[in-house]
């Protein structure tokens, strides 16, 4: 178990003409080694429940335990939660804050208690784990990188701390398609290196339906699904009421059918999907 989360709840601006109920009951347990899609519309709850797991947001409603930190003791060490859950917010680049590329990656570490010596030498592993250029980067400001190398420098930083859980917030918005693709590909690379688990927020079904193994799903601030996404795109109402639609391939596979080439095993992503439908075009023959 990384993460047990029992009966959360939580109110915006309580007693406030602003309150608003964000949070409703929600209980979960996402395990170590898990890869977990939360999906929703917009104020669904979803950005809101995840800041809870490391202490952004102070628990007053339920009980979350991640690993043996209890948040609801008196006064739980939030300097070890966030050391241990790493969290990426969108648009990470904008957390990017330093002189230089190599300081604002080493801040991580020497917050939560390295020596000056171990932080760098930790930054230099992440800058280079994360595909930068150290010698090119490490004395550049990071508002001179590109875009997509911000992303990565930003993704550096909170993994320099060596992290068992990773928590993401729309990992890829505002990239390209190459670019989602070579950052999906590095969460992957990372997980197999030391991140335990990852917990992904994404609008983008294709991303869930590919990379991960479970999905969540809130509305209005419940959970009204906890499944695979095999299981919950294979019924055409699943997503109703949610504002999200299903992923390309779930379309691409029905439409198909519909014309009567009827696909079998797994083709929730574009590589799977290209080899059902060569299997099933074999078939024919």
């Amino acid at each position: 178990m990384s993460v047990e989360i029992k009966n959360l709840s939580y109110t915006y601006s309580v007693g406030s003409p602003f309150q608003k109920d964000a949070l409703h009951g929600i209980s979960v347990t996402i395990n170590e080694g898990e890869m977990v899609g939360i999906i929703g519309s917009t104020g669904s709850g979803k950005s809101t429940l995840v800041q809870h797991i490391n202490g952004l947001i102070k628990l007053t409603s339920g009980s979350i335990k991640v690993y043996d930190i209890d948040l609801t003791a008196k006064k739980p060490d939030l300097k070890r939660l966030r050391s241990m859950v790493g969290m990426l917010f969108q648009y990470p680049e904008y957390q990017l804050f330093e002189e230089t590329v190599l300081k604002d990656v080493a801040f991580g570490p020497m917050n939560f208690g390295a020596t000056k010596e171990e932080a760098l030498a930790a930054a230099e592993e992440a800058i280079r784990l994360v595909g930068l250029d150290f010698d090119e980067v490490k004395d550049k400001s990071p508002f001179e990188l590109s875009g997509g190398e911000k992303r990565r420098a930003a993704i550096a930083g909170v993994i320099a701390s060596k992290p068992k859980i990773l928590v993401l917030d729309e990992p890829t918005a505002g990239l390209d398609p190459i670019g989602k693709r070579e950052i999906l590909n590095l969460i992957l690379s990372l997980k197999k290196a030391f991140v335990k688990t990852v917990i992904m927020i994404s609008h983008n079904m294709d991303e869930i339906a590919e990379f991960c193994g479970r999905v969540l799903v809130l509305s209005e601030g419940r959970l009204i699904a906890d499944c695979t996404p095999a299981e919950l795109f294979e019924k055409e109402y699943s997503l109703e009421g949610t504002g999200l639609t299903l992923p390309h391939t779930v379309n691409i596979k029905r439409l198909l059918g519909q014309k009567g080439l009827s696909l079998k095993g797994d083709t929730l992503s574009a590589p799977a999907l290209a080899d059902a439908i060569a299997e099933a075009l074999r078939r024919r023959v």
